[in-house]
């Protein structure tokens, strides 16, 4: 019995029916008992009896003595009829059982359909939603789904022709100067060998952001965590920029408090994400956009006064974020604009990356912004408590990866 509908239909029945049984029998006998005392103190019976059945069962002889074959009839026939109601009501019972449970598995019924559908590649495929019960909120559920499924596919179809782009536009400069050279159609100067080495620079980044992402999505990314000064990395990553905001004719600056504490975080990796975030912050500006780097204690975002948290912003006064666009920037692949993305040769990971590692610090991040008036990316890092800290002034230096 692998149907819903007769399985429910048979429930159904089987709750009509013992509800009638149990209704039948009372009635059989409240009929029987009220017609005995009718007979028995009604205008045709003796109040308490012949004097030859006192010590009886109360009417016991005298209900055999009065009834006679009619009224032994009268009550066969009123018990006949009963269950034939009885009868009756069940298979209404049991038909109205059935078409209740038909209706009431159609949604279900649709929903298989719809994730057949899915599993043969049709992601469009959505259920109609019907009700608002709890059916309904499966349907709802389930569309969702639907769409975060199709969403994901369509992000991962366009990583598979970014990553074509992002390393083969290397791949032929790389190889098209290599046979000029092998050729001799070029000179192997130090500016020809400088613009390879850029090229293959390039293809190594992608293929480390993959790695890590890879990695991160696996949970098997490792930290090599150890009490740090986060303002000396934002002055180590911002530095890097400096020569790119000169060419770029671009503001970028540092906003630091004096009394930020030491946090406990993985060096490489929060230079990793400010990287990320700052060139982000590159690639949406113009000439004469500003960037600017700020670091503060916070109690507001961590938890109260008992909770702080270190929590750095990277803001920009670049062409902001639509509004249907901000919660998916941290998406896998994401691109805000595709096309200018591919211009300045982001693979579309680096935000991905960037919320996986701060996870992975027991951070959060998270994005605010306007059309046409910048955004501002913010994280938080805890605070190294004081056991850490009295340990790196005990060993100088300690290691929790």
């Amino acid at each position: 019995m692998r149907s819903l509908v007769v399985k429910l239909a048979l429930t159904f029945t089987i709750v009509a029916l013992l509800s009638i049984t149990v209704v039948s029998i009372i009635i059989n006998w409240a009929i029987g008992r009220q017609f005995n005392n009718y007979l028995e103190r009604g205008p045709f019976g003796v109040p308490g009896g012949p004097p030859w059945y006192r010590g009886m069962g109360p009417g016991e002889m005298f209900y055999h003595h009065v009834i006679g074959p009619l009224e032994q009839s009268f009550l066969q026939s009123v018990n006949k009829w009963i269950w034939v109601a009885g009868l009756l009501a069940a298979a209404i019972a049991a038909l109205a059982g059935f078409i209740i449970a038909k209706r009431m598995t159609a949604p279900l019924k649709d929903l298989a359909v719809a994730a057949k559908e899915i599993s043969r590649g049709d992601l469009a495929h959505r259920v109609e939603i019907q009700s608002d019960d709890e059916i309904g909120q499966v349907a709802r559920s389930f569309n969702a789904m639907a769409r975060s499924i199709e969403k994901s596919n369509e992000l991962r179809r366009r990583l598979l022709g970014d990553i074509v782009h992002e390393i083969k536009t290397p791949l032929t400069v790389v190889r098209g100067n290599i046979e000029a050279m092998l050729d001799g159609v070029i000179e192997p100067t130090p500016k020809k060998l400088a613009a390879i080495h850029t090229e293959t620079l390039l293809l190594a980044r992608l293929l480390n952001d993959l790695r890590d992402l890879s990695l991160a999505e696996g949970k098997q990314l490792k930290l090599e965590t150890q009490v740090e000064d986060i303002g000396s990395i934002i002055r180590q990553v911002v530095e890097m920029f400096k020569p790119r905001a000169t060419e770029e004719a671009k503001q970028l600056s540092i906003e630091l408090n004096n009394d930020i504490p030491p946090a406990l975080v993985d060096r490489d990796r929060i230079s990793q994400v400010l990287y990320n975030l700052i060139a982000n912050a590159f690639q949406y500006t113009s000439k004469g956009d500003y960037i600017k780097i700020s670091a503060r204690v916070d109690t507001a975002v961590g938890g109260g006064i008992d909770n702080p948290v270190v929590l750095v912003s990277v803001a920009d006064s670049g062409e902001g974020i639509s509004e249907k666009d901000l919660p998916y920037v941290f998406d896998h692949f994401y691109r805000v604009d595709e096309s200018r993305a591919r211009s300045s040769g982001g693979s579309g990971i680096g935000l991905a990356i960037v919320k996986h590692l701060i996870e992975a610090h027991g951070g959060h991040v998270w994005v605010k912004s306007k059309p046409g008036e910048g955004s501002t990316f913010f994280f938080t890092l805890p605070i190294a408590q004081e056991i850490e800290l009295s340990d790196v002034k005990e060993e100088g230096n300690v290691s929790l990866g």
